[in-house]
């Protein structure tokens, strides 16, 4: 369909209006903010263009608090992804309760690091652990191996020590050595 209107040199095509109100539309202001507004959705949200006119179109408005935080990290975890900048699966994050907390305090490139160094924390105190246990483990198996008393529970008679004695003590012990050897009777100390 074509509309008619004079110009200087002929008449205008449909297109050539369509790009006449294309051009008198993208100027207006109301349609300059919307776009910004539509663009700040996409760019919070991860959403097209389509669905971030529906949203602001049906009252819901840009999302706020932990829906704006959430749809940010999920799209800026998607980017970091396929960029290659994520080790594993991004489900395997989400799932953590720790690493989402650190997305509410801080960006995701931040999180991710901070998250990785406390991983690699826990792995190097997991494993001082179990090496602990080892020698634990290993003690333990060198104390059974050594030979048990015969009589348990009972302390090994002190050698006595005749250097330090008192010296009656050491004349009644030497009197009993020389009866024994008088009467015939091997004694040893």
């Amino acid at each position: 369909m074509i509309f008619r209107k004079e110009k200087e040199h002929g008449v205008l095509t449909e297109e050539e209006i369509l790009d006449m109100a294309r051009d008198i539309a993208e100027n207006d202001p109301a349609y300059i903010i919307g776009s910004m507004l539509i663009k700040s959705v996409c760019d919070d949200t991860g959403l097209d263009e389509g669905a971030a006119f529906s949203m602001l179109l049906d009252g819901g408005g840009m999302p706020k608090g932990i829906a704006a935080i959430s749809a940010r990290a999920a799209n800026d975890l998607m980017r970091l992804y396929k960029e290659g900048g994520i080790e594993g699966e991004i489900d395997s994050y989400l799932e953590d309760e720790r690493f989402v907390k650190m997305l509410l305090e801080m960006p995701v490139k931040a999180a991710l690091r901070l998250y990785a160094a406390e991983c690699n924390a826990d792995a190097a105190a997991k494993a001082e652990r179990e090496k602990g246990a080892m020698d634990v483990m290993e003690k333990l198996a060198a104390r059974r191996a050594l030979p048990s008393p015969i009589k348990g529970n009972t302390p090994a008679a002190a050698d006595t020590d005749y250097a330090n004695m008192p010296t009656r003590e050491f004349n009644l012990i030497k009197e009993r050595l020389m009866r024994a050897a008088s009467e015939g009777r091997r004694v040893s100390l």
